[in-house]
């Protein structure tokens, strides 16, 4: 991905909240400045190594280098994995510089019970993160439950299933509590198992409103 490609869907999703940049999809060397003035938005910028679903490849150091230089290119967030090397001390380096830290946790095969949920919140908030993200997978529609249960224990910060049957807890999440939920910006641009694109949310989200 360009930063053309980038800014060009940042320029269709004028409707949402906040933009995720997945600069571990960059095919290229990316211009930060370019995609932070292209949109008054808020940014997350995320990086995720490939064991956390993602296309990171390069040396951890070099991972982590990249969102810090987002930050300093007015980015107002980073996601970090739970996996991240050095992640407490990550984090207490870019609370310094007054960004905010999405601290994440996803399992592409578990289903995740409220206890499980809660044991992870308790280590990832300890390390002063601004938000805990926790996504988990849905075997069946009665495992989005306690994503759902998790967002309104724990307002304000992010949980739901992957995989086709994630789908309502996805779509639910910020009816539940949690801060916001992902959408792809188009059909065939999904990043993750089960995401559902822009258009799809916004029609279930009218529907809803009715």
């Amino acid at each position: 991905m360009s930063t053309n490609q980038v800014i060009n869907q940042i320029n269709q999703a004028c409707e949402v909240d906040l933009i995720e940049v997945r600069l571990d999809y960059r095919r290229a060397p990316i211009d930060l400045d370019d995609i932070r003035a292209s949109t008054g938005k808020p940014l997350i910028a995320t990086n995720r190594r490939r064991d956390q679903g993602g296309q990171a490849d390069e040396p951890e150091k070099d991972r982590v280098q990249l969102l810090l230089d987002a930050l300093h290119s007015g980015f107002e967030y980073v996601d970090l994995a739970y996996t991240t090397s050095e992640l407490e001390k990550t984090i207490k380096r870019i609370n310094s510089i007054d960004g905010k830290v999405i601290s994440s946790y996803h399992d592409f095969e578990i289903s995740l019970t409220l206890d499980r949920l809660m044991e992870i919140h308790d280590e990832l908030s300890s390390m002063r993160c601004d938000l805990v993200k926790i996504i988990g997978w849905a075997n069946c529609y009665m495992d989005n439950v306690p994503y759902m249960e998790y967002n309104k224990a724990k307002p304000g910060n992010i949980s739901f299933a992957m995989g086709e049957k994630g789908a309502p807890s996805r779509i639910l999440a910020p009816l539940s509590g949690a801060a916001f939920t992902y959408a792809s910006p188009s059909e065939g641009l999904e990043v993750a198992p089960g995401q559902i694109s822009l258009r799809e949310l916004r029609g279930i989200y009218g529907v809803l409103s009715k």
